[in-house]
């Protein structure tokens, strides 16, 4: 169902994905499915399985960007032994909203959420693209994310402040995002990560903040609970000694039970190849297959836009 609201000409659209496996007693035809439902602008590209029955989705947003008062709610369900990556087809693109309006100046926000639900053994891989805040556009998103013991978790957050090829900052716009990841626990809330960002153009401006690079990257990845933390460690040093070598803009962080890995810089595409190579340290000590690059993280820069 279309649920713009045209009193305002603002979009609210519901995407509901529940991922189930086919149970199927040949491992080979062994399969994640999707049962989806969603609403303007959200769409699904049609999606496909890699070699481990990992079930691929590329979610598409019809609108072509977001104006201030938008709302996009995300929630994904992924069930018992699941393997799910979703992803985007293009960057998102959130428009100027302050001074648009005589009747609101001060413009409002565009707001996304987005909650995970992972039940046993289930392992989500969520990589969007990235998002371009234009001037003064105003952003806030939410993730919540409750995951098993014996699942994992893998998160990216890539924003480019300003349409850097046209001399564009951010001027008087905002980017917030908050992401809380809890861990199942029946006695209290077990809060893993929680992680809370705010952008704007004093941060973007400082030397101790972004010192006027557009581009900021978060990669975070949060392992089965019953993962060796000897071994965690030795990934984390391997990533670490891989790019000390490298000249790069990358900063890293040791989780209790994951990684976390941030970027700052001037090109998404750096951001993109540099999350991918890490990514792929996350599935190869997971046991899993190494990702592709095709139809996740297209070579582009954002600079076209």
């Amino acid at each position: 169902m279309n649920m713009k609201n045209n009193s305002d000409s603002c979009w609210e659209g519901n995407c509901y994905l529940t991922f189930s496996n086919n149970n199927s007693l040949d491992s080979e035809n062994n399969k994640t499915i999707l049962n989806s439902k969603f609403s303007a602008p959200f769409k699904l590209i049609k999606s496909k399985h890699d070699f481990e029955g990992r079930c691929i989705v590329p979610l598409l947003h019809t609108a072509g960007g977001l104006v201030g008062g938008d709302k996009l709610n995300l929630d994904v369900i992924t069930k018992e032994n699941t393997k799910v990556l979703i992803t985007s087809s293009s960057a998102q693109k959130v428009y100027g909203s302050i001074g648009r309006s005589l009747i609101q100046p001060e413009g409002k926000y565009t707001l996304q959420k987005n909650n995970f639900y992972l039940g046993e053994n289930s392992h989500l891989e969520y990589l969007p693209q990235e998002t371009i805040i234009f001037a003064n556009g105003l952003f806030f998103q939410e993730t919540k994310v409750e995951l098993k013991n014996n699942s994992s978790f893998v998160y990216c957050d890539l924003v480019r402040l300003g349409r850097s090829s046209k001399g564009e900052s951010i001027e008087k716009g905002i980017f917030k995002s908050k992401l809380k990841i809890k861990r199942e626990n029946h006695l209290f809330d077990d809060w893993e990560f929680i992680d809370q960002i705010e952008l704007n153009k004093n941060v973007f401006e400082s030397k101790s903040g972004m010192d006027y690079m557009p581009v900021f990257g978060s990669l975070i990845w949060i392992c089965n609970r019953n993962f060796s933390q000897e071994k965690l460690e030795e990934i984390f040093i391997l990533i670490k000694d891989y790019f000390r070598s490298k000249k790069n803009n990358l900063s890293f962080g040791l989780l209790e039970n994951g990684i976390s890995v941030r970027f700052l810089g001037s090109s998404s595409q750096e951001a993109r190849q540099n999350f991918f190579w890490i990514w792929g340290q996350f599935r190869k000590s997971s046991g899993f297959i190494k990702p592709k690059y095709e139809g996740v993280w297209p070579l582009q820069d954002a600079i076209n836009y």
